[in-house]
């Protein structure tokens, strides 16, 4: 066969094409440009790969923070529609993260085992499920268990999207503007969902947009079936299992997870009324939630000096730079999420406008974060990411203080 092809002449070897997918082998047949158009037709493979893998994770952000949008602005239509009580009025907004928070870092060490991709789809299949399932809901209960469990779906997604990403993208400006694409992404999904959900609230009812959104995960999940990156398996069932009891720190996930849930119950109560903080109500689950960070750290040194695997050891706290991050996301991510749901009550149950009208007014932010997701990704490579965050939280804590003195007769 060899010397077959090596005696047809140029004429005929120019004619032949290569189908997608072919298990075609090259050999050297002094035709340089042959292989130049099988080169450029795997690196185009390639990159539309890539570009789709991103786009599906950038879509699994919109979808997750679209249904946040859509509680936000429909809270004061489900509170009367599913006869929410007080005492639970801020939960169906809040319990998401709450569970997200506390599973994050289990879902982290379960996707080092089982693969970034695996995890990853398993997320968006459960996140689809729970969603549909929000737009059938009957009575507030149903819907705050459902958004705890949609959740831990989005937490198997944030914790394995940062590894797809680094494995799709090569480092360098393409990464950068990737990870851009992340955040800008969460902050399209929940602009898109304040508008398409205020006219859906006004028209066909709350219930299309969880139906809408349900939808376009599915989507998403046939997407992100074809276009992540297969990595090799982790084994056998039991290769797995062995893997997962000794490279996965349950204990200390379980420790940082209860911390983390009993201090957001607790927070969650004294919402409904600062005098909720002096029964024991409130806190026990205070009390415990310190008890449970003390042994969680003294379990990081346990594990650290035996030279086990840690789940955060309490070294890494000694970067500056990695305590300094987390405190201002976790304080950024605080004011944004509180803010979003005050303003949103503000313009609904003050101002009495519709849910629509409000979702317009609540625009201008969401439009301003698009514009500094992607001007970040751009220049984040020519000046100091340090600069850049001082810069924005300085700008971003006037609106806040603003809508601390604002009174119902000023202009928007």
């Amino acid at each position: 066969m060899r010397a077959n092809m090596e005696a047809l002449p140029l004429e005929s070897t120019s004619s032949l094409s290569l189908k997608p997918g072919s298990d075609v082998q090259l050999v050297t047949v002094g035709d340089e440009c042959s292989q130049e158009v099988v080169t450029n037709s795997v690196s185009s493979g390639s990159l539309i790969r890539r570009v789709t893998a991103i786009t599906y994770l950038c879509g699994m952000n919109v979808t997750s923070s679209a249904s946040n949008g859509l509680i936000v602005i429909a809270l004061p239509r489900l509170t009367k529609d599913l006869e929410l009580p007080p005492s639970l009025a801020f939960w169906p907004s809040s319990v998401q993260g709450l569970t997200t928070a506390s599973t994050l870092l289990l879902a982290g060490a379960i996707a080092d085992v089982l693969g970034s991709r695996s995890v990853n789809l398993s997320g968006c299949i459960l996140n689809c499920i729970f969603i549909l399932t929000c737009g059938l809901v009957k009575n507030g209960e149903e819907l705050v268990v459902l958004r705890a469990l949609q959740g831990i779906a989005t937490a198997l997604h944030l914790s394995s999207s940062v590894a797809l990403v680094t494995q799709v993208q090569p480092q360098g400006r393409e990464r950068n503007v990737a990870f851009a694409c992340l955040g800008l992404s969460q902050l399209l999904g929940f602009s898109s969902s304040l508008v398409v959900g205020g006219i859906l609230i006004d028209t066909l009812g709350w219930r299309s947009g969880w139906y809408f959104c349900g939808g376009l995960t599915l989507l998403l999940f046939a997407i992100g079936w074809w276009a992540l990156p297969r990595t090799a398996r982790p084994g056998s069932l039991r290769i797995t299992i062995r893997n997962l009891k000794k490279k996965v720190d349950w204990v200390g996930a379980l420790l940082a997870s209860t911390s983390i849930s009993l201090l957001t119950y607790f927070l969650g109560l004294i919402s409904t009324g600062i005098d909720q903080v002096r029964s024991p109500l409130a806190l026990v689950p205070l009390s415990l939630s310190m008890v449970a960070t003390a042994l969680f750290v003294y379990w990081m040194h346990s594990r650290v000096k035996r030279n086990r695997v840690a789940l955060i050891p309490n070294g890494l706290w000694k970067n500056l730079s990695f305590t300094s991050i987390c405190i201002t996301v976790a304080l950024s991510f605080a004011v944004l999420n509180s803010l979003d749901l005050v303003t949103s009550l503000y313009f609904q149950e003050i101002e009495r406008l519709s849910a629509l009208e409000a979702a317009i007014r609540m625009l201008p932010s969401t439009v301003v974060g698009l514009a500094l997701n992607i001007t970040t990704g751009l220049v984040v490579h020519k000046i100091r990411a340090n600069w850049l965050v001082a810069f924005a939280s300085l700008i971003s804590a006037g609106s806040p203080l603003l809508m601390a003195v604002i009174q119902p007769d000023w202009p928007y």
